[in-house]
C-alpha cells in the first residue's frame, strides 16, 4: 500500500503541527500457536484536528419536532420559530351514529403539548402564536427555509392564543411534576360543526390522510407572532372537538313524575400530528456577534449551534496511525480499535442554553445523501458522538472498519479524510435474544431541532486511542 501526496501534509498535521503527545502501551501475552509471541499495542495520540466552524443556510427540518416561540440573546443570538403540517385523519369519528349531529358541537381545541424538558427561556414569558388553515398542498422538498407565503391566508388566521409555557399560575401540585405543558387553543365552534358535516356528508375522504388533505384541510400553519423569551419543542399536536349527548333522568316527587334532560360531554379526536405525515419547521435563526467573531474563527475557534446556525469539518489524521501501525513491520498485524475523543463545552453557561447531547461525524462528500436518504450511522463512514458531561467530551463509536479501509487503499485522497459534525437527534432500539447480549441499532439520525443548544468544540484537543495486534512468527 502507498499514501498519496496528501500523506506528506498529513504527517506534517499530525507530527509537527497537530501531535502534542503520544503515549505507547505494549504488552506481550505469550506464544501464539505458531513459533513466536503476540503484541498488544495500545497508543494514545493528542491531536489538533484543525477543525473549522462552516455556516449552514438551509437544513432538513422534518425532523418530527415541532418548534414554536422566540428567542434573543447576546451569546446565542435571535431565534424566531414557527411550522407547518399536514394532518393524520381517523377513519370514522368515536361517535356513536345517533350523537353524530352537527347541532351537538359545543366547542373545538387544537391542543399542543411541549416538552418541560425541551423549553428554553423564560417560560413566564408572555408569548402569543396565531393558527392558519393552509390553502393549498405543502411541497416535497421542504426545509427550514420554506416561505409559507401563498399557502394561506395571513388576514385570516383560524385562532390566536397569548399563553406562557408555565403551570406556576395551575393550583394543583401534579402540574408541576407532570414532564409535559399542554398549550391549549380554541378554534371556532364552527370549524368543529364543519369537521362533523363532513365526516356526515363524505365519509370516504378520510380513510386516508392524502385525500382529507385534497378534499377537505391541506393543513395547519403555527406561527409565533408575539415575545423574545422562550422556545419549546412540540411533541403532540391534535385537535378535539366536544360534543354533548342527552340524557334523561326520571325523578318521582310528591307522586309526580318529573322527567328532565341532563347535557353530557363528550369529546373525539378527528385530526393529529403524525410521523406518517408531512411537518416541518420554519426556523429563522441569526448567530450573535460573539458566536460569529471572524477572529475568533480565524483562531480556531469551533462552535456549532442549533437549530441550524453552524456545523464543523475537520481533516482526519490518518498518516501518523498508519505509520505507527506499519512501523511494527510484523508478519501479521490486527487492528483490535480506534476511538476518536473531542473535548467539548457549552460556549456561554450563563445563557443556559445546553451542549448538544449526540453529534453525527460524516464523511463531508456523503454529508448530504446522509439526510436526503434517512440513513443512519454505519460505522464506516458515518459515526456517533455522545457527551459525557463528566468529561466534558464527546467519545465517538469504533472507527476500526473506517481505518481498515484505508489501509486497503493504493491512494489516500482528501475526500477519504474529511469529515462533517453536525448535531443530531438519534432514537435507537434495542433487541436481545436468549442466546446472545442485547444489540442497539440507530433506527432514526435526524439533524437536532428539539431546542437550541451552543457547543464550543475543542479539535484542538482531540485525542485518538489506537489498538492493534501484531505477531511476528519465527
Amino acid at each position: 500500500m502507498k499514501l498519496s501526496k496528501y500523506s506528506g501534509i498529513l504527517l506534517l498535521i499530525g507530527f509537527i503541527a497537530a501531535m502534542t503527545a503520544c503515549e505507547d502501551e505494549t504488552t506481550t501475552i505469550g506464544s501464539s500457536i505458531t513459533t513466536g509471541e503476540v503484541t498488544i499495542n495500545v497508543d494514545t495520540f493528542y491531536f489538533n484536528l484543525q477543525g473549522k466552524a462552516v455556516p449552514i443556510s438551509s437544513f432538513d427540518s422534518k425532523t418530527g419536532n415541532l418548534m414554536i416561540g422566540s428567542i434573543n440573546t447576546s451569546e446565542y443570538g435571535s431565534l424566531n420559530c414557527s411550522f407547518v403540517t399536514r394532518l393524520m385523519c381517523v377513519p370514522k369519528l368515536d361517535v356513536a351514529d345517533s350523537l353524530l349531529s352537527i347541532d351537538r358541537v359545543d366547542s373545538c381545541k387544537l391542543i399542543l403539548g411541549a416538552e418541560r424538558s425541551d423549553i428554553v427561556g423564560d417560560s413566564l414569558a408572555p408569548q402569543k402564536l396565531s393558527v392558519y388553515t393552509l390553502t393549498k398542498q405543502l411541497p416535497s422538498d421542504i426545509n427550514n427555509l420554506f416561505n409559507p407565503e401563498g399557502y394561506y391566508d395571513p388576514a385570516n388566521p383560524l385562532a390566536s392564543k397569548s399563553y406562557t409555557l408555565s403551570e406556576i399560575s395551575r393550583t394543583d401540585s401534579a402540574f408541576y411534576n407532570n414532564s409535559f405543558v399542554d398549550l391549549s387553543v380554541d378554534l371556532p365552534v364552527s370549524f368543529g360543526k364543519e369537521i362533523f358535516k363532513k365526516y356526515i356528508t363524505d365519509p370516504e375522504i378520510f380513510q386516508w390522510p392524502q385525500t382529507m388533505a385534497e378534499n377537505f384541510l391541506p393543513g395547519l400553519y403555527v406561527k409565533s407572532t408575539f415575545g423574545k423569551g422562550c422556545v419549546a419543542n412540540i411533541v403532540s399536536a391534535y385537535i378535539a372537538v366536544f360534543y354533548y349527548n342527552l340524557e334523561k333522568t326520571t325523578t318521582i316527587q310528591d307522586s309526580d313524575t318529573i322527567v328532565s334532560q341532563t347535557h353530557v360531554g363528550n369529546v373525539t379526536f378527528p385530526f393529529t400530528v403524525s410521523p406518517e405525515v408531512l411537518s416541518s419547521n420554519n426556523i429563522n435563526y441569526k448567530p450573535s456577534q460573539p458566536v460569529i467573531d471572524k477572529n475568533a474563527l480565524e483562531d480556531g475557534q469551533v462552535v456549532i449551534t442549533t437549530p441550524g446556525g453552524y456545523i464543523s469539518s475537520y481533516i482526519f489524521p490518518a498518516a501518523p496511525l498508519i505509520e505507527r501501525y506499519k512501523e511494527k513491520n510484523s508478519h501479521l498485524s490486527t487492528v483490535n480499535e480506534l476511538f476518536l475523543y473531542i473535548p467539548a463545552e457549552a460556549f456561554d453557561s450563563s445563557s443556559g442554553i445546553s451542549v448538544a447531547e449526540n453529534l453525527l461525524m460524516v464523511k463531508s462528500s456523503e454529508y448530504e445523501n446522509f439526510f436526503a436518504n434517512n440513513k443512519t450511522p454505519d460505522n464506516k463512514t458515518s459515526f456517533t458522538g455522545v457527551y459525557d458531561p463528566i468529561n466534558e467530551r464527546y467519545y465517538f463509536t469504533t472507527m476500526r472498519s473506517y481505518f481498515l479501509d484505508l489501509l486497503d487503499k493504493d491512494e489516500i485522497t482528501q475526500e477519504d479524510l474529511e469529515f462533517t459534525i453536525i448535531p443530531v437527534e438519534i432514537e435507537t432500539e434495542t433487541q436481545s435474544s436468549y442466546y446472545s447480549n442485547p444489540t442497539t441499532y440507530v433506527k432514526k439520525c435526524v439533524p437536532y431541532t428539539s431546542k437550541p443548544t451552543m457547543t464550543l468544540l475543542k479539535t484542538d484537543e482531540a485525542m485518538v486511542t489506537f489498538s492493534f495486534s501484531t505477531q511476528v512468527i519465527e
